[in-house]
């Protein structure tokens, strides 16, 4: 691209319809300089047309420069809905890519682009997506989650995913908060500082949770048919009693949070490991991330002047706000802000005339921007 005199180069670079085909598209975003002897008639058009008429007109004599700087280069990565797992895996391959300037690109199912531009959203939206196919297709557990080992992914592929773990964390401070923490701490900081039972009670199911929560308070208490099932399901080895109950918990929470997926944290530790002063306190990102009523109900932001209908729509909103559990304040954060979690992202809500079956709450992700029509009438 140093030279605009070759055609063939120029008309590549400019030819936007290989975003269909291609999983990577790299393009230049220098400034153009030395640009007072052309008009905006003679500007290259994006189009797949042969450019050679354009660059007839054009006089590259007149120009000290060149056009075209190098420094500033994109990279976009394009992927496809309800592909993205795979396909982000795939790029992040190649370790280069953690130093490249990204956009994203996304086709939707019917082959179509996404009306999007990556300021931002469009990133908070594929992480989003990418973490919750990873956490059905690549995890076991309850609340937390843990990596299992898969035939088709290997050091390269796990490597990838740590790959995205630190990209995340820097781009966005995102982190795959459903994880169990320990294990992040094990791959970042090379040893753990949250409490392992906890994260391991959290792992299990809610009724074996229960069972083992028992046995801490109470062993009397606990059926001891039921203990001993639920001990042999774990693998346990030894017969539990009151004053072992704790140390085959610690053995079991070692095993299956942090034994059982060595070969995962010791691909993630090389990526992750550079960045153990930025993940210092794993345990308390785990939390701000975590979404509450309070943290979202505080996040939005409504015009200083509002009429009386307004103020209607605003206190509908703040009561579905309030009657959503935690999986739909995720679900509402991903549609204001393209996360699911909680970014500390303010959400600005401006008001609608929307109409009829035109009638819906219209979301800009990059800009966190949320429109909401006034012709509703609660709980529509």
């Amino acid at each position: 691209m140093g030279d605009l005199s070759n055609v063939q180069e120029l008309d590549a670079a400019i030819n936007v319809d290989i975003l269909e085909d291609s999983g990577t598209v790299t393009f230049f975003t220098g400034h153009i300089s030395n640009t007072d002897s052309l008009s905006l008639d003679d500007t290259l058009p994006l189009s797949s047309q042969s450019s050679s008429p354009v660059l007839s007109s054009l006089h590259f004599d007149s120009l000290d420069e060149p056009i075209v700087q190098r420094e500033g280069i994109k990279k976009i990565l394009v992927l496809h809905r309800g592909q993205i797992l795979k396909e982000l895996i795939s790029h992040f391959c190649d370790p280069s890519v953690t130093q490249e300037d990204i956009c994203i690109q996304v086709v939707l199912p019917d082959g179509r682009r996404e009306k999007a531009v990556d300021d931002g959203g469009v990133l908070r939206d594929v992480l989003s997506e990418f973490w919750q196919d990873f956490y059905e297709q690549c995890t076991m557990g309850n609340n937390f989650k843990v990596p299992y080992l898969r035939h088709d992914f290997g050091q390269q592929q796990w490597e990838s995913i740590g790959r995205i773990i630190a990209f995340g964390w820097q781009k966005q401070k995102y982190l795959p908060i459903k994880l169990a923490p320990v294990i992040l701490e094990q791959a970042a900081l090379g040893c753990i500082k949250s409490p392992l039972v906890d994260s391991f009670l959290r792992y299990v199911t809610e009724s074996d949770r229960m069972v083992f929560e028992s046995c801490r308070s109470d062993f009397q208490s606990v059926d001891r048919e039921e203990l001993l099932e639920i001990m042999d399901l774990h693998n346990c080895r030894r017969v539990p009693t009151a004053d072992n109950i704790e140390l085959l918990l610690e053995e079991l929470a070692h095993q299956k949070l942090i034994q059982e997926p060595a070969f995962v944290i010791e691909q993630w530790s090389t990526v992750l490991s550079p960045l153990r002063s930025e993940m210092e306190s794993i345990t308390a990102a785990y939390e701000n991330l975590q979404p509450t009523l309070r943290k979202v109900i505080r996040s939005i932001v409504y015009p200083a002047v509002m009429n009386a209908q307004q103020k209607n729509i605003s206190r509908y909103l703040s009561s579905y706000l309030r009657e959503s559990d935690t999986q739909h304040l995720s679900l509402f954060l991903r549609f204001c802000t393209g996360s699911d979690l909680f970014l500390r992202k303010t959400i600005s809500v401006s008001f609608t005339q929307l109409q009829g079956i035109q009638r819906r709450p219209v979301a800009h992700t990059c800009g966190c921007y949320l429109e909401l029509p006034v012709n509703y009438n609660y709980p529509e």
